[in-house]
């Protein structure tokens, strides 16, 4: 199986199309432009129809396997999109693998996941998929972070013919952080304004908007990378799209418990003893840590002591009772004061 980003699918299908596409990640804007990019080549190639079918507990799997195993009147080949759950049962997983080994050259299959795990490479309907079509093409449709945004926006706008300064890049990745269609929406616009194709940092300024999208999860990343500034920018994010200050206490809360079960001593510890780094990987292991997250649990591991990590349970603790009891705006200063805490 190939992985590849999205913007290197054109060149993928350019050079040689695969049989059998998986879509996985949950941006909008690369989703839909996967999607389309797929689609228009599959019809030059003769794939004359689209079928899409969100596949749950209550999908007729007998229409799809006898779509699939009949040709239709007025069509020769078709391009099947299958909407899969985040979490396939037995019976869901038993249906797919029976949907794989009913494909044939005159299918074309998209599968979209929100996310593939271990757990779904290692299930049985795809590992046939795999060797149904050992070319097929897993594009990775997941919003850039906050390292990956500068290069998409380079990549992007040298598409569009634009030539575009550094300090511009940074301030577009700035503004329009996890809203890549509006972000696309701006090159647009400035491709528009200026004839000679050339974006500098004032340019940019005069026309972005505020509008990046947080989650309480990018937040909770952010004070576990130290990184203060940015996560009273998230927070203040939060804000305003009326996240509920509960939801942002319940998500650090269980990264905390992390932190606490990885740090268990043995013995019993002095309270400014640093916590200890050593088999932090069996630890991960165990606990099941994200890949992705495991350095911004190394970086604040480095950071705390016992007497900081009980200090912090406690002023999360202290925050979350006047979250139940006063209601206020008081509740994000308390927030705020609390991701500088945790950065320092």
């Amino acid at each position: 199986m190939n992985r590849i980003f999205p913007e290197q699918l054109s060149l993928s299908l350019a050079r040689q199309p695969a049989a059998l596409y998986f879509l996985a990640g949950e941006d909008p804007l690369l989703l839909e432009e996967s999607q389309d990019a797929i689609q228009q080549a599959a019809f030059k190639q003769g794939f004359d129809e689209k079928w899409v079918l969100e596949i749950n507990s209550s999908t007729d799997w007998n229409v799809l396997f006898e779509r699939v195993q009949s040709m239709g009147l007025f069509f020769n080949k078709q391009l099947i999109i299958l909407d899969l759950p985040e979490n396939l049962t037995a019976l869901l997983q038993k249906n797919l693998l029976e949907f794989v080994s009913l494909l044939h050259p005159d299918v074309l299959p998209i599968f979209r996941l929100a996310k593939l795990t271990k757990t779904a490479e290692n299930q049985p309907w795809f590992i046939a998929a795999n060797q149904y079509a050992p070319e097929a093409v897993l594009v990775n449709c997941q919003t850039p972070n906050v390292e990956q945004l500068p290069r998409w926006v380079s990549n992007r706008a040298k598409s569009l013919g634009l030539s575009i300064d550094e300090d511009a890049v940074q301030l577009l990745c700035y503004s329009y952080e996890n809203n890549l269609l509006a972000l696309k929406q701006a090159l647009q616009l400035l491709d528009l304004l200026y004839a000679d194709r050339k974006l500098s940092f004032a340019r940019v300024n005069a026309v972005v908007e505020q509008s990046s999208v947080f989650t309480p999860f990018q937040w909770v990343d952010a004070i576990l990378a130290g990184k203060g500034n940015r996560a009273r920018r998230i927070l203040a994010g939060l804000k305003d799209e009326d996240v509920q200050p509960i939801i942002l206490l319940r998500t650090l809360q269980r990264d905390l418990m992390t932190l606490l079960e990885i740090s268990k001593p043995e013995q019993p510890a002095k309270l400014d003893a640093p916590l200890p780094t050593a088999q932090l990987r069996e630890q991960f292991d165990r606990l099941k840590v994200w890949q992705n997250r495991r350095p911004l649990f190394s970086q604040i591991i480095q950071r705390l002591t016992y007497r900081k990590l009980y200090l912090f349970f406690q002023q999360l603790a202290d925050v979350e009772r006047s979250a139940k009891q006063e209601f206020s705006d008081d509740i994000w200063q308390q927030l705020e004061a609390l991701s500088v805490r945790f950065c320092i």
